[in-house]
């Protein structure tokens, strides 16, 4: 096995929050070295974002930094001034996350940056973009998944509803992290660096293409389903006698194959539900007739019978028992570090796999842990 693909790759990590540490993180798990600045005293505000808290350390902030040095800087002190200065002209890569504006106002801006440092590739990570009349609002995730359609689209006739995690700082930082790729991969040919701009909104919006190609093309809002899907019928959960069921049904080899297992063939010919427009046009009834016949027996039974005929299903599971699924646990999915104050700790692995790279997995820091070795190591 060879090094993280990554491996010499240095990065400075201005963000806070999630979005800018999300895409830091993919970076560290891929081997960049990251060097993530905090204010002194405080540190990122996930660290006192909770419940849960684990012996005082935030579960929040230790989902998202792992891999990553911490050094505490007062940008106010000169001292400090001089190491990030420092910083700067070494590493490759600058990610931060402010409202645009905040950045100059603390000389960390783009143009500021790359007069130290030419090759340096710099993400800047916000709610709205850097354009626009919204681009100086705040842009937290709950509000871009308001404004985006998408807690419309995803709630019920009773209401919208959010994501259980945040899909729009989650998504962004994601895209930022491929950017930083293609942007590393460029500087290769043109030694060139680069200014990547990415914002929640237009991530968010990107990611639900399904539905805005769609309103684009007929101008016709979705209307919310809840965990059915808009354009296949049966895609949803089903009621079994004890809880409920997901069940795929995307095409017609599997509805032959879903009627048999269900003893429906008879569906095969009823007009109502012959094709996938006709299941569509008739939602309610057929979900109905197989709920009727599902209720009669348990999800897991279901789930034997439906594996036996290839069609695809899947139990409604809680997180911690899918953190321990043997599937999760036959793929090590699941990574141990050791954590200076909590010890052995056990955090998801990146789904990412190479066959002939290693990918890396070190302790997310205490607030400033790695200052001084940094500041020796930058500070000259």
């Amino acid at each position: 096995m060879t090094k993280a693909p990554l491996d010499g790759v240095k990065v400075l990590d201005l963000s806070r929050a999630v979005a800018g540490p999300f895409c830091t993180l993919m970076l560290g798990d891929l081997g960049a070295r990251v060097i993530k600045i905090e204010e002194p005293g405080s540190g990122d505000e996930t660290r006192q974002w909770g419940p849960p808290f684990v012996q005082g350390e935030s579960a929040y902030f230790l989902s998202l930094n792992r891999n990553k040095e911490s050094v505490a800087l007062d940008f106010k002190r000169e001292e400090d001034r001089k190491l990030l200065d420092g910083l700067v002209r070494e590493c490759d890569v600058a990610v931060q996350n402010f409202r645009p504006g905040v950045p100059e106002r603390l000389g960390i801006d783009y143009e500021s940056l790359r007069r130290r440092n030419p090759g340096l590739i710099y993400v800047s990570i916000s709610g709205f973009g850097q354009s626009g009349p919204d681009r100086e609002r705040p842009g937290y995730d709950l509000i871009i998944q308001a404004m985006s359609g998408m807690m419309r689209a995803s709630g019920t006739a009773t209401g919208p509803a959010k994501s259980c995690f945040p899909a729009a700082d989650v998504l962004a930082g994601q895209t930022a992290s491929q950017a930083v790729l293609a942007a590393l991969y460029a500087r290769q040919r043109t030694g060139e660096g680069a200014h990547i701009e990415v914002s929640l909104l237009e991530s968010l919006l990107f990611a639900m293409s399904l539905h805005t190609t769609a309103s684009l093309l007929t101008g016709v809002t979705p209307e919310p389903h809840g965990t059915s899907h808009p354009s296949i019928v049966p895609y949803q959960l089903l009621r079994c006698q004890d809880n409920l069921l997901a069940v795929a049904v995307p095409n017609q080899r599997i509805w032959r194959r879903f009627c048999d297992a269900l003893g429906k063939p008879g569906w095969l010919e009823d007009e109502r539900f012959r094709t996938n427009r006709d299941r569509i046009g008739h939602r309610e009834a057929l979900i109905a007739e197989i709920e009727e016949i599902m209720k009669r027996r348990p999800s897991a039974e279901w789930v034997r019978i439906l594996d036996q005929h290839g069609v695809p299903c899947g139990p409604l599971l809680k997180v911690s028992d899918i953190v321990q699924h043997p599937q999760i646990l036959a793929r090590n999915g699941i990574a141990t570090v050791e954590h200076p104050a909590l010890g052995a700790m056990r955090l998801l692995a990146n789904p990412i796999r190479f066959q002939d790279y290693t990918m890396e997995y070190r302790t997310p820091p205490t607030l400033g842990q790695h200052t001084g070795s940094v500041r020796e190591e930058f500070l000259r």
